[in-house]
């Protein structure tokens, strides 16, 4: 397959590789005035954690073919984009007219209504999905991350079953279990504020490392998932039953449990969060911002206020 990956992001770029090395031919789009930031020689120190029991530590450079223009009658095959939410609306202009006969997979979080902050392109040739790595960058030219063995394929979208299949094919060929996400929409809101409940905790602990090893702040979790219902509770929708049972949880006795098995040494949910070093709160921010004007007020929201981007 020909493939066109948006950016050259942390997870993105993981399932780039394992696409190549599977014998297809990967092209990074990289916005022009990004150009002097990034070189095609690109350096990947990642767990490969598809055999569960067997983790596989991967340390290689990777000349990568960079491109700063998506050419107008491209032949690509599959485009994929995994960005930050704030980024969406951007690459959703730069795709605008250009996606051709491709399928467009998106591959990340959304707080908004995925198949509206894309109406503009074609919604037969969509799908929605939700990775299962993580990770950080060193500089922009060193990726530090991991994935498990199973990817999530949404509910929701247009796009035919042959698409739908492309896509199921180019990860089961990479050795990834393919899940399907039921009700998709409701995962997506309600991992979203789970993200946000962990952020609160990695801007008061200063890292996701020093949270991780932080029973009392893990165990605020709870606290926080607590106090974010309501957000959700506006937009209609439930927690799921993984919510509902961390929010349910007494504080303490969550921490341990994530402390001693969730985040233990050697667990894929750490080896997935080790090498995430941002700390933007913008998710966060997302969230405040939202409820202010809702006049919701969430205090664990407030009290972190300050230390969310302006």
């Amino acid at each position: 397959m020909n493939i066109l990956i948006i950016g050259r992001g942390v997870i993105s770029t993981q399932y780039a590789w394992t696409f190549k090395k599977n014998g297809n031919n990967i092209d990074f789009y990289i916005r022009p005035e990004s150009k002097d930031r990034y070189t095609p020689m690109l350096n990947l120190q990642l767990e490969d954690r598809r055999r569960k029991r067997q983790p596989k530590k991967i340390n290689v450079s990777w000349e990568t073919k960079l491109i700063y223009e998506i050419p107008q009658n491209h032949n690509y095959d599959l485009i994929l984009v995994s960005v930050n939410i704030e980024q969406i609306s951007s690459v959703v202009k730069t795709l605008n007219n250009k996606v051709n006969n491709a399928t467009v997979l998106f591959f990340n979080n959304f707080w908004e209504d995925p198949t509206k902050q894309t109406e503009i392109l074609p919604q037969s040739h969509l799908i929605f999905g939700f990775p299962g790595a993580g990770g950080g960058t060193v500089g922009v030219n060193t990726i530090n991350g991991g994935f498990s063995s199973f990817i999530m394929i949404g509910d929701i979208g247009t796009a035919s079953k042959e698409r739908v299949q492309q896509v199921y094919t180019l990860f089961e060929q990479a050795n990834f279990s393919v899940k399907r996400q039921a009700n998709f929409k409701k995962f997506l809101l309600n991992h979203f504020l789970l993200n946000v409940a962990i952020e609160i905790e990695v801007l008061k602990e200063g890292s996701f490392l020093r949270l991780m090893d932080s029973i009392h702040s893990l165990g605020n979790i709870s606290i926080n998932l607590r106090q974010l219902k309501p957000i959700m509770k506006e937009r209609g929708m439930s927690y799921d039953a993984i919510n509902t049972l961390l929010s349910m949880i007494s504080p303490k006795i969550l921490g341990i449990i994530m402390s001693k098995f969730i985040f233990k040494s050697g667990s894929t949910a750490r080896s997935l969060m080790e090498g995430n070093n941002t700390i933007s709160g913008r998710s966060a921010k997302l969230i405040l911002d939202e409820a202010r004007r809702k006049n919701i007020y969430v205090n664990i929201l407030e009290d972190v206020s300050n230390l969310l981007p302006s």
